[in-house]
């Protein structure tokens, strides 16, 4: 198995998932929410377009909004940057910071994004 294949093995597309942004600045403190686009979505981080530019490590919150289950205020570090297309949109990549919460909720969580998962692969097989 190449790295490619791997990659694809535990990435779903998540165009049905709602995503909205929450950046934080300074001093913690945290702005309106910006919508984006879920391009693929693992455990452990997503993909995302949009209009929001952010920096290489800046700390956002993401609410992530499927049909059956809701995470809000998830933290997630921005890991990967792909530039603007011609739509003046951004490609971001995220990793979910689950050990920044509390270990009950970060076990809660965990289980949320396997559900999360396992619908969207549900989908793809029907």
């Amino acid at each position: 198995m190449t790295a490619k294949d791997r990659r694809f093995s535990d990435r779903y597309e998540g165009a049905s998932l709602k995503l909205e942004l929450r950046p934080r600045y300074w001093f913690g403190l945290k702005k309106e929410k910006y919508p984006a686009l879920v391009t693929n979505f693992a455990v452990g981080g997503i993909a995302i377009i949009t209009p929001l530019k952010l920096k290489l490590g800046q700390v956002i919150h993401v609410t992530l909004l499927s049909e059956f289950h809701n995470i809000r205020q998830l933290p997630a570090e921005v890991v990967r940057s792909d530039g603007k297309d011609m739509d003046y949109r951004y490609r971001y990549g995220l990793r979910f910071n689950l050990n920044k919460l509390p270990e009950i909720a970060s076990n809660n969580t965990h289980f949320l994004l396997k559900q999360i998962e396992l619908a969207i692969r549900q989908t793809l097989i029907t």
